[in-house]
């Protein structure tokens, strides 16, 4: 973990397998567990954090792991021409693995208060050290599950319950990318449940599981697997439908929003190496005493593998929106937008009218290498609007071989061309010994005002860390 909220999305590499080495998935062959016609596994792929040299790696028994982080933090006040405050960060954390199907990670993020700038803010924290505005809510409570898993991807059943850093949901015509911890006065721990039975899979999110935020859900049929029991006609032909509402009552109060969509891929080319797949979307915007704004899509996804292992997902689509619709409105920077669409002191998100027009949309992800390699991460989701304004998405990362070493780097920019936002995180760890290892991180955050308004400050911070797994 780092001490820049906005950065706790790649931090939080560090906890998805506690037993793993840094990996890559493969593509999965042709007789490999249904994902669904998702995310490929390139956009699920993630630099984990390696377990220190001499731990038990494997096996179907119970594994343990114990962290502790502690370093210098310089945080903002977090309001309209506050002063840096300087904080004491301490990050204890404790986990349990069973096989590969359950995994319990608790742990918490304390922010001890050393130096406290203009305004003074120390005589509302708890015990006049620990920020209250990290747990003045009950959804804070959420941050100490740091993952919950039980079961696998692609099986009958899938439950998680962690901070979402990438969140998307199906093809990300409602829910792409999200990130729920971007506001650092908020910190929900999101959830999903995932079923599969036969031709139909379905999933169901929430946001935040302590409070009434986003809740959204799409089931996805197979036809083939219904007209067929032969593997080759399996996701050929996929027909999904999602919605999803944000009732807004959890970090700030802000607008309620209704989406629907609907959808289907058609698989033009099947093959060990390489698939690609048409779009067809559809999506709406419900809105009370309001006629419904409608959008369409048409596009074309392509997720493979080099004969030298290297992965590529790239997906383009034309898509028509406008007005208060537009396709992955719960994207990256929705946890900002839903208080100002743009900029820092504009309309929400859910008030905001575009001109009807079409826009371009380009994601592309790649993953390169192994643990005893060079390893290389990186993603890209840009959508460019006719009317002028560009959204982007940038992330990268690298690990050197050994695994001692890895930079970790994301950039969210909203409304380019128009009245922009910018945020940024970047993250640096180097293992010194087999089980103690320095950390420093250093990016943006944006404060959520009483009215609406955005306050933007930086923050870095660095410190040491040890672990223990086995």
């Amino acid at each position: 973990m780092t001490g820049a909220p906005f950065f706790v999305l790649l931090a939080l590499v560090s906890t998805q397998q506690p037993e793993a080495g840094s990996t890559i998935e493969e593509v999965p062959n042709e007789e490999a567990p249904s994902s669904g016609g998702g995310a490929s596994s390139v956009t699920t792929a993630r630099l984990d954090e390696p377990a220190p040299p001499g731990a038990r790696t494997g096996g179907e028994g119970f594994g343990f792991s114990a962290q502790l982080e502690a370093g210098a933090l310089s945080f903002p006040s977090g309001t309209p021409g506050g002063e840096q405050d300087l904080f004491a960060r301490v990050y204890p954390a404790l986990g349990l693995t069973k096989g590969e199907t359950f995994v319990l990670r608790l742990g918490a993020n304390l922010r001890l208060r050393v130096v406290d700038g203009e305004p003074k803010q120390a005589e509302t924290d708890y015990g006049g050290y620990l920020r209250r505005e990290d747990w003045d809510e009950l959804s804070d409570a959420g941050q100490v599950v740091r993952m919950l898993r039980i079961g696998q991807e692609g099986r009958p059943f899938f439950l998680r319950v962690e901070p979402f850093v990438d969140e998307t949901l199906g093809r990300g015509y409602l829910v792409n990318r999200y990130i729920n911890v971007l506001s650092p006065d908020y910190h929900p721990a999101g959830g999903t449940v995932t079923f599969v039975k036969g031709a139909v899979r379905a999933e169901v999110l929430a946001s935040d599981v302590l409070a009434a935020r986003i809740f959204a859900a799409e089931a996805l049929l197979d036809i083939g697997r219904m007209a067929s029991e032969d593997a080759k006609r399996f996701d050929r032909y996929l027909v999904r439908l999602s919605a999803a509402h944000d009732a807004g009552r959890a970090g700030g109060t802000t607008p309620t929003m209704t989406l629907a969509s609907v959808g289907g891929d058609v698989a033009l080319y099947k093959g060990e190496r390489l698939r690609t797949w048409a779009l067809l979307g559809g999506g709406a915007r419900f809105s009370e005493g309001h006629t419904p704004d409608f959008g369409g899509l048409l596009g074309i996804a392509m997720e493979g593998q080099t004969s030298s292992g290297t992965q590529l997902s790239v997906t383009l689509q034309g898509r028509k929106q406008g007005g208060t619709f537009r396709f992955g409105m719960f994207g990256p920077d929705y946890e900002l937008g839903r208080f100002s669409g743009v900029g820092l002191h504009e309309v929400p998100l859910a008030e905001e009218v575009l001109p009807s027009g079409f826009a371009g949309y380009l994601e592309l992800s790649v993953a390169k290498g192994g643990p005893d390699e060079l390893m290389l991460l990186g993603s890209l989701a840009a959508q460019y609007f006719g009317f002028g304004r560009t959204d982007a998405d940038v992330s990268a990362g690298f690990e050197l071989p050994g695994a001692r070493t890895r930079v970790l780097a994301r950039a969210v920019l909203t409304a380019l061309g128009d009245r922009p936002r910018y945020s940024l995180g970047l993250e640096v760890r180097q293992r010194v010994l087999n089980h103690f290892y320095a950390w420093g991180s250093g990016g943006t955050v944006h404060f959520p005002q009483p009215d609406g308004t955005l306050v933007r400050g930086v923050t870095a911070g660095l410190g040491v860390g040890v672990d223990f797994q086995r």
